[in-house]
């Protein structure tokens, strides 16, 4: 399953090994804990184990050793095809001192079957995870999963092991309790049951008077998808319909502490508002299970309402499902189906009324927009809720500016780099392309603008997929010139970087130009850890802003991560701290309709608004995203910053 996390991570593997085993040591002091490992690699070559043995006491490269082994699971659930790695035998701890020998058992027995299997996990404690890659919409594979779980059963069994080492029983093995536990233990268990559930309603089926492993099947032989031609071309998942049945049901989407994913189950507790219960949906609606409408139908349109596209799914998931991705496709479907609201085009076309609006009429516009009049006729008209006041427009737009004062004379035809003028920053917020520019120029880069229209974020996330394919073009044959002359594009806004480096390649024909665009458009902030990281840029850097507190953009900690821009901010300054906190609850428009407005509060409340009232005075709260910046105003009164507005480069001593 190659993706960018095994490009990325996967260079401290030396060859092509059949498995590794990752060993950490921890002691006292430095000396004692590197004298463990160097040992141990000196038994092993003696014992003729193995024929690499790679020594990461810190670091980067420690670093993305844990990073590859904490994104198995994901790696392994995103392999392509029918057939998946499922996970029913996976928990069975065996002592350590015949693990050997039971997995060697195991993998006969799949052999044996004809199923191939990935394995992963913790050998110290007796828990190898052996996932056999089963498609269970076939009957042989049906009876491969109940001959393969009751042939390692016994072998549980017979080497002394827990059936259930780490995940539960549930109803993957419940049905094997009552051999398992012996019948006094299994009929106090019922006892129990009986006691404190006589009528046998929670979670009936569980632990006790289970059905074998065969039955409850989300698919089964009578399990056929219809067909379902989306306008993204897959291109990872393979298909739509495969990108739905990446979801295995683990249910990490419904965590309810930690990390982004599922900002609206978090707030809700709905099974329907989780990813999982998403796929559920679509899977029920491709399959005409859940009307006759298919994935046009209004109640899939309910189930899909409060996804808010934070691509969080896609990397906090094990088996990183896209559900904003597919939401889109879905949306394209019911627009075919049912037509547009006036809201529906007014978001559509907001990138084109931005570049209208600002410059000579934006006082006037936003003097209307702030008066209640203006306010509640949005509302009636297009669900705009009158609480919210729509963003500012700038009196003179970024690339105005730049045409006139720009970067001129700063010249560096060794050094250039290419900044995307968004949406935002281009006619909302030039300040912050501003401060782009000043921090490259800083750090020694000649700046051009790329100034070729909009990245069709707000027509991806709600759907308008033909139409952003086609616009699109414009926008991305203005990039090529400088993609091929080699030049990076860095980009300010995450939803925008998000739109250029990971949803229009999966959605424009030119396969060859959707790998540049990934290659070549970077965060700006990524951009210059880069940089650093690869010895082209020998600075340091430091805070204009005191104390610093960072909420993470929803698409960039899913996609890049927030660990850049906090070491570059951390240069000297030992008051940069990020809030845990998952998604702000704006996410573009979904917090300015009406509808959302009281969820999107509820979602900003769960940590993100205390921690920014609660922070010391003198604090600067730095957020990347556009739609978070007016969130947090909105609901705290506190005007937060773009990451380039707090951070420039030091002179050179």
């Amino acid at each position: 399953a190659e993706n960018l996390t095994t490009r990325k991570h996967c260079h401290f593997i030396d060859g092509d090994p059949a498995a590794i085993l990752i060993v950490e040591f921890y002691d006292d002091t430095l000396e004692s804990v590197l004298e463990r490992p160097q040992n141990m690699i000196r038994d092993l070559k003696k014992m003729n184990l193995g024929y690499a043995y790679p020594l990461f006491p810190a670091g980067k490269e420690y670093d993305d050793v844990w990073s590859l082994r904490k994104k198995g699971l994901g790696l392994m659930m995103g392999i392509k095809g029918e057939k998946k790695a499922l996970s029913f035998i996976e928990d069975a701890a065996i002592p350590t001192e015949v693990l050997p020998e039971y997995i060697d058992t195991v993998l006969k027995i799949c052999a044996r079957h004809n199923t191939e299997v990935s394995m992963y996990a913790h050998a110290s404690v007796g828990v190898i995870h052996v996932q056999p890659m089963l498609d269970l919409r076939q009957q042989e594979d049906i009876e491969n999963l109940k001959r393969i779980t009751d042939e390692t059963f016994e072998l549980v069994l017979k080497y002394g092991g827990s059936w259930s080492g780490e995940h539960g029983d549930g109803l993957v093995r419940s049905a094997y309790n009552e051999r398992f536990f012996g019948p006094q233990l299994y009929q106090a268990f019922r006892g129990i049951k009986k006691l404190f559930d006589p009528e046998n309603i929670m979670n009936p089926g569980k632990i006790v008077d289970a059905q074998t492993i065969e039955h409850n099947l989300r698919y089964g032989t009578q399990y056929r998808d219809k067909e379902v031609k989306g306008t993204f071309q897959y291109r990872a998942e393979n298909s739509f319909s495969e990108s739905v049945h990446m979801c295995t049901g683990v249910g990490e989407c419904r965590k309810i502490l930690g990390g982004t994913m599922c900002p609206s189950f978090k707030a809700t507790r709905d099974e329907e508002h989780s990813t999982r219960g998403r796929a559920n949906a679509l899977r029920l609606a491709m399959s005409g299970q859940l009307d006759k409408e298919g994935l046009a139908s209004k109640r899939l349109h309910e189930v899909l309402d409060l996804c808010l596209s934070c691509k969080a799914c896609k990397s906090e998931c094990p088996s990183n499902v896209d559900m904003a991705k597919m939401k889109s496709d879905v949306l394209q479907m019911y627009y075919d189906e049912h037509g547009l609201t006036v809201r529906d085009r007014l978001i559509r076309d907001s990138s084109t009324a931005a570049s209208r609006l600002a410059g000579a009429l934006s006082g006037i516009v936003n003097f209307v927009q702030e008066t209640k009049l203006f306010r509640a006729l949005m509302e009636k008209l297009a669900g705009f809720d009158r609480r919210r006041i729509l963003p500012e427009y700038a009196a003179q737009p970024f690339y105005k500016w730049f045409e006139k004062k720009g970067n001129n004379p700063f010249k560096n035809p060794k050094k250039k780099v290419v900044l995307f003028a968004d949406t935002y920053l281009n006619f909302h917020e030039p300040n912050v392309g501003i401060s782009a520019l000043q921090l490259l120029n800083s750090c020694g880069y000649e700046v051009l603008l790329a100034n070729v229209g909009c990245c069709q974020r707000p027509k991806i996330s709600h759907g308008f997929l033909r139409d952003a394919k086609k616009d699109a073009t414009k926008t991305v044959e203005g990039l090529r010139k400088y993609i091929d002359q080699g030049l990076t594009i860095v980009v300010c806004e995450p939803s925008c970087a998000s739109a250029l480096n990971d949803d229009l390649p999966d959605l424009i024909d030119d396969e060859a130009l959707a790998a540049q665009l990934k290659k070549h458009v970077v965060m700006i902030d990524k951009f210059l850890e880069n940089e650093i990281s690869d010895g082209r840029l020998n600075t340091t850097f430091e805070s204009i802003a005191g104390n610093i507190m960072i909420h993470g953009h929803c698409h960039q900690k899913a996609l890049y991560g927030t660990q850049g821009m906090k070491s570059m901010l951390s240069q000297g300054n030992e008051t940069v701290s990020e809030i845990p906190s998952g998604c702000c609850g704006m996410a573009g428009s979904f917090g300015y309709e009406t509808e959302h407005y009281e969820l999107s509060r509820k979602i900003g409340e769960e940590i993100l608004f205390p921690a920014v009232k609660s922070m010391k005075p003198g604090t600067t709260i730095v957020a990347n995203g556009f739609s978070c910046r007016h969130q947090i105003h909105h609901f705290t009164g506190v005007k937060p910053k773009h990451w380039v507005e707090v951070i420039r480069a030091k002179p050179s001593a």
